[in-house]
């Protein structure tokens, strides 16, 4: 089977966001299904003449040459409209086209022409853009969308909204509903979002959670744990996870455990002036984007998401249960596995008041943190490698009657 994998034009890798995991674990997913995987590195910058070409981005793809037939880079067109009469009626009638200037005839027919000259049977397209690109694009061979989170429900968590970002949002949610029902599948990595997806008109839709390479376990011989926070501040569940954290828990921790320390993996980059100013403490190590974790994420150690909704796909979870860490989260935050479960493979709180007491019994536990941590183990060699995926996926893809 010829499969066309449409991708953002960002690194593909395990190790380096939450995104970029998703997109590696689907990619060599389907590559183990021994189908020939096309990939096109979708750019959606600004500008106005599409192109298809091999000049492609090294340092994105280093991780997944074995994984693929042919790669390309594909810069889209994005078309603005002209008239505010037009405009109008483009917002009432094709919402798709009055928010993404992408969907147009120009990039329509390169894809058309590339899964022509390429014999594709199937399109794979990960997160919403390229989903919704390849959607509008009235294509005539299958159309999978990798979900990855909902715009209109994430949006509303960030802040305030204005009337006319109202208006966007309110457009942007017609798409995203349209477009999981449009599709002849989606595959996510979230529980609850397949449900979501069902409800909304589409049961075409498999839980596939998030895989990883086995790893060989780090010794720890440290006499206390750590406590451990991973991931870079350009995403919002973990800026507003953490800091959150900072301020309900953090002080009450230092105040019960006196030598206690966070260790915070991931760039700070996009960290909010208030975070950066309750990072400033002896007792927080911020280490930045570390490519290997496996010296940093050692056994035993536990390992906090302190994020308080159920939106997208938690990826850290498997990583956190692949090093036998011993994960203490928000069951808002875990709800999306279901492989999770509270006194077993994990502590999952009701809120951050209760994780702060969760966590001050752990710490002082060595022997129910070594019971959680390699029931975590267990689990993610039973649910989170590939291997325990592939069935699951090739039953679902040859569903899709192709």
């Amino acid at each position: 089977m010829n499969v066309l994998f449409l991708v953002n034009n960002t690194k593909i890798s395990p190790n380096a966001n939450g995104g970029a995991s998703v997109y590696f674990s689907h990619l060599q997913l389907l590559a183990k299904l021994n189908y020939k995987v096309h990939v096109l590195m979708v750019d959606f910058s600004d500008q106005q003449d599409a192109r298809l070409s091999s000049d492609v981005n090294t340092e994105y793809i280093q991780e997944i040459t074995e994984f693929y037939t042919e790669i390309k880079h594909f810069q889209v067109a994005q078309i603005h409209p002209k008239g505010i009469l037009d405009r109008v009626k483009t917002a009432i009638s094709a919402p798709e086209k009055f928010e993404y200037f992408f969907v147009n005839s120009t990039n329509e027919k390169i894809i058309k022409q590339y899964i022509s000259e390429n014999k594709i049977d199937l399109v794979w397209a990960e997160w919403r853009w390229t989903a919704i690109l390849a959607n509008y694009s009235n294509l005539d061979i299958p159309i999978i969308y990798a979900h990855h989170d909902w715009e209109f429900k994430l949006r509303k968590l960030k802040s305030k909204l204005s009337f006319l970002q109202k208006f966007h949002l309110k457009q942007k949610k017609r798409v995203e509903l349209d477009l999981v029902k449009r599709v002849s599948g989606c595959v996510s990595a979230s529980f609850t979002e397949t449900q979501e997806i069902k409800q909304y008109g589409n049961q075409n839709a498999v839980y596939i959670p998030l895989t990883y390479q086995k790893v060989e376990l780090t010794e720890n011989n440290s006499e206390t744990p750590s406590i451990v926070h991973l991931g870079g501040m350009g995403t919002t569940a973990n800026r507003i996870g953490l800091e959150r954290f900072l301020e309900v828990c953090w002080n009450d921790l230092k105040e019960k455990i006196p030598n206690v320390t966070l260790k915070v993996i991931g760039n700070l980059k996009y960290a909010s002036e208030s975070l950066k100013i309750r990072l400033e403490d002896s007792q927080i190590q911020c280490l930045g984007f570390v490519e290997d974790l496996s010296p940093l994420l050692k056994p035993y150690d536990i390992h906090i998401i302190p994020w308080e909704y159920n939106t997208g796909t938690r990826t850290r979870i498997p990583l956190v249960f692949n090093h036998a860490q011993v994960l203490v989260c928000t069951k808002a935050a875990a709800s999306c596995y279901p492989e999770v479960v509270h006194d077993q493979n994990s502590i999952l709180s009701n809120d951050l008041n209760q994780m702060t007491t969760q966590l001050i019994d752990l710490y002082n536990n060595t022997e129910k943190r070594i019971f959680i941590g390699d029931n975590a183990r267990k689990t993610f060699v039973e649910s989170f490698t590939a291997e325990k995926q592939l069935t699951k996926l090739k039953t679902f893809v040859e569903s899709l009657k192709l």
